[in-house]
């Protein structure tokens, strides 16, 4: 035979076999340590791939002591997962809600524990529960191996598409209750999401800060309705301190949108106040890995004020290990249990952001953080670039 044609004929398959690899492969999730805490990242980068969004799972089993409902909830998270294509070990990012700030210690022994060999992006709340009797509550993003073109959901997560994804604002309309509150803010998100160009199909997770967090039924109950009878999104309801009584988020999948070609583009919407300290609605564009970076706080560093300048601080660095920057942040929050560090956040937003390029974000005063003297904390989620 000619060795011309043996030549091209190997080459040929190897291609091809290059191609069918490629296109069964999961894309690789890079994790960056955290040094100062085991089982969490600094930070965990993820390649365009379809992504796995819970709600809350909880573990509770009678009168079970925090430990065994924190790691009964584990359990119940890798079901979750599994029905979705995932699994533990695809876990980027993790939150948890805790009922009491005295469990935060026993909080970080089990994550520590239970991610020892795939650290991730952990961030956690001090919140009442909705679950009676519950001590704990998890949730995540993870990394899914099941292929789909739309957002597929089920009783306790929804499956993102791989593709772009779009990052809401919290939004907050006044109302009587949380009831009527949560009734209006859902409908002038589901208004976004037509002005944007997608539908109430696209949601793939809601989440609402509400006051008091006894209604949280009443809250849970305009949310679902919301929907109009369709698939409901897992939603995260926790508690905030505020005037008003409820701000609610979205994550949404923008698969369906005509391709963009920036990485990630920051929008405001023509009828809500625009803000050079965020922006309404972030969209990630298909192709671009999400980098999510877990909870960072001021340490000791003294009073709210000098907190955080040293979380502003810290985070610069992680953002450039990860090969990111302040110009590329796809979507913040900020958790405040000193209510005097919201005027603080404000003026140094103002330092660090480029004011066209601001992500979409929520702040929100909490009772406090679990640590005696910790004023503050963020997280975000960001995108390569410099």
């Amino acid at each position: 035979m000619n060795p011309r044609v043996v030549f091209g004929f190997f080459s040929l398959m190897s291609s091809v076999l290059a191609a069918s690899a490629s296109s069964t492969s999961v894309p690789e999730v890079t994790r960056v340590p955290a040094a100062s805490a085991h089982g969490t990242a600094a930070s965990v980068r993820v390649a365009d791939s379809p992504l796995v969004f819970t709600g809350p799972v909880y573990g509770l089993d009678g009168g079970a002591g925090f430990r065994a409902q924190a790691e009964q909830g584990l359990k119940a998270l890798a079901a979750v997962l599994g029905r979705q294509g995932s699994e533990s070990r695809e876990v980027v990012r993790l939150t948890a809600y805790v009922a009491r700030e005295s469990d935060v210690s026993d909080l970080r022994a089990v994550v520590a524990t239970a991610f020892r060999d795939m650290p991730v992006a952990f961030s956690y709340y001090c919140t009442p529960l909705e679950q009676s009797g519950a001590l704990i509550a998890w949730e995540a993003v993870a990394r899914s191996t099941r292929r789909t073109d739309s957002v597929v959901v089920d009783a306790e997560a929804a499956l993102m598409p791989a593709g772009a994804r779009l990052f809401i604002s919290g939004q907050a309309e006044k109302g009587t209750d949380v009831a009527s509150a949560v009734k209006l803010t859902m409908a002038g998100l589901h208004r976004s999401l037509a002005h944007l160009g997608l539908t109430k199909a696209d949601v793939v997770q809601v989440k609402a800060f509400v006051r008091p967090m006894s209604d949280h039924a009443a809250a849970r109950r305009e949310i679902a309705a919301s929907f109009d009878g369709g698939p409901v999104p897992p939603a995260v309801i926790h508690e905030w301190v505020s005037e008003l009584y409820t701000e609610i988020e979205m994550v949404v999948s923008a698969r369906r949108l005509p391709l963009q070609k920036e990485p990630i583009t920051y929008a405001w919407l023509p009828w809500l106040n625009k803000s050079n300290r965020y922006c309404n609605v972030t969209t990630v564009a298909a192709g671009t890995p999400l980098i999510f970076i877990g909870a960072i706080d001021g340490g000791d560093a003294g009073d709210g004020r000098t907190q955080m300048k040293v979380i502003f601080e810290r985070l610069g660095s992680v953002l450039f290990d990860a090969g990111s920057s302040y110009r590329n942040l796809a979507k913040a929050t900020y958790v405040l249990a000193d209510p005097a560090t919201r005027a603080v956040l404000g003026d140094i937003r103002g330092v660090y952001f480029d004011p066209t390029r601001p992500p979409a974000a929520s702040a929100l005063n909490v009772r406090g953080t679990g640590v005696v003297g910790r004023a503050a904390w963020v997280d975000m989620i960001a995108v390569p670039g410099r």
